[in-house]
């Protein structure tokens, strides 16, 4: 049995002309006999001159009309079916090829999607008509886009809901939706959030073979980097209002001992020890001046380096206390300190070495902003899993705009500016330092003109 196929009729009207072979229009999908096929022809030929001839079971036939032109046709159907199956046969294999380049672009798209949702940053493509026509996961997770909103250029929403977000929505705006105004170029943006984000965007031209068909956008989000970029520069500014505020501080003492050396040299063999002794004393507290700056700054590079370690160790907190209050009379005799102690302080593991810079800082503080003559508390508390410390003065207080800034490096407050007390800045800044990597919390209440108290919480194993 063989099949006639659409083809058998193209094939017939290219050998009959003038013959009408509609009939064939409809055979794909209905099966003939060759017999049935050619008595199927037979009717529509005006004069048939022979009849089917046999061959075998593969027969094949010849068959002669005279078509309405008056043409005589001979028609050799084993031929044409024979072309028919070749013809067959190759579009057999051109649907195959076909089929296996459409699953391997399909793998391709795959790829490329997965790709593209691989990528660490938010990714937007926009056409030349300015319609968004593809974005990635990451993109609508930077910018929180809800599910309820449809990503296009012309809804008016979604536009919104960008612009909403930034706090200078035309550069945005210039940058994705008026793309045309800068086609051939590249363009690299930074959007600053409302909610304190950062997105850097970067884009170039998209081209399909030679030619620009739209824009491809990469966002990612800078906030950590412009965070550090802005705490770098905030610090620049500190280390250099630092090293003005180091030379002036360190010329003073530097001029007492210059002048008085100076004065020693040209006098030293005229005046008496009584009139010596005065300058002796100012060099000295000079140098002793020069000293005390100096260890704040080594004990701040190295807090600062994180090359100081906590290391507790087993410490008589009560006698550490008295040590460190005798420590303080010895260089100061115009103020006095009052220790007092609160539970059962008499060991906890402390370190040592972390805690007396912090302590000696706050009563160096509250003796030098107190009135002389005045009297500094130092209270210390022991509960069952803390240590806390507290160190009270009655001096001239800090403002409270001052106090959030209190333990940045280098700050000083505000009402000491015209006042003849000298300091790097770098104190509460050390205490701050040392007592986080305690793993404790200091505190500070203060009232202008009233005093101040500072509060230290250290952790402590007994």
């Amino acid at each position: 049995m063989i099949h006639s196929q659409v083809q058998t009729g193209e094939i017939a009207r290219s050998q009959l002309d003038g013959l009408s072979v509609n009939y064939f229009k409809g055979a794909q999908d209905m099966n003939y006999d060759d017999y049935t096929l050619v008595r199927c022809i037979s009717k529509l030929v005006r004069k048939p001159q022979s009849e089917l001839t046999f061959v075998s079971q593969d027969w094949g036939f010849n068959y002669v009309f005279r078509c309405e032109s008056d043409e005589v046709v001979e028609l050799n159907m084993h031929t044409s079916i024979e072309e028919l199956k070749e013809v067959n046969k190759h579009l057999q294999q051109e649907i195959l090829e076909l089929k296996q380049q459409q699953k391997s672009l399909e793998k391709s798209v795959t790829l490329l999607r997965s790709i593209l949702e691989s990528t660490a940053h938010g990714v937007i493509a926009v056409s030349l008509d300015e319609d968004i026509v593809s974005f990635n996961q990451e993109f609508i997770d930077m910018w929180q886009i809800p599910s309820s909103l449809t990503i296009s250029r012309n809804s008016w929403q979604c536009q919104a809901f960008f612009e909403n977000q930034l706090k200078e929505p035309q550069l945005f705006r210039d940058a994705m939706w008026e793309m045309k105004c800068d086609l051939k170029s590249d363009r690299y943006d930074i959007l600053e959030l409302k909610d304190g984000r950062v997105f850097a965007q970067y884009s170039r031209p998209q081209k399909l073979e030679h030619k620009i068909i739209g824009r491809v956008w990469s966002v990612w989000d800078i906030s950590e980097l412009s965070q550090a970029l802005e705490e770098s520069k905030q610090l620049s500014e500190l280390r250099s209002q630092f090293l003005s505020m180091l030379s002036h501080q360190l010329r003073t003492p530097l001029n007492v001992v210059s002048f008085s050396n100076s004065l020693l040299q040209r006098h030293i063999n005229e005046w008496t020890s009584e009139k010596t002794r005065p300058l002796l004393d100012r060099i000295q507290t000079a140098v002793e001046q020069l000293s005390k700056m100096l260890d704040d700054i080594l004990l701040f590079a190295k807090a600062e380096a994180a090359k100081l370690h906590f290391d507790a160790k087993p410490l008589n907190l009560v006698q550490f206390c008295h040590e460190i209050v005798a420590q303080i009379h010895t260089c100061n005799s115009q103020n006095r300190v009052n220790f007092v102690s609160q539970g059962c302080c008499f060991t906890s593991f402390i370190d040592k070495k972390l805690l007396e810079p912090m302590l000696k800082n706050l009563l160096d503080n509250a003796i030098k902003y107190s009135p002389s003559g005045a009297v500094v508390d130092l209270k210390l508390l022991c509960e069952p899993e803390k240590v806390i410390f507290q160190v009270t003065d009655r001096g001239i207080g800090i403002p409270v705009a001052d106090q959030q800034r209190l333990f940045e490096p280098f700050y000083r407050g505000s009402n000491i500016a015209n006042l003849p007390i000298q300091g790097t800045g770098l104190g509460l800044s050390i205490v701050k330092t040392l007592v986080d990597l305690h793993g404790g919390h200091i505190d500070v209440k203060s009232k202008v003109g009233v005093g101040t108290t500072f509060t230290i919480m250290l952790p402590s194993i007994k």
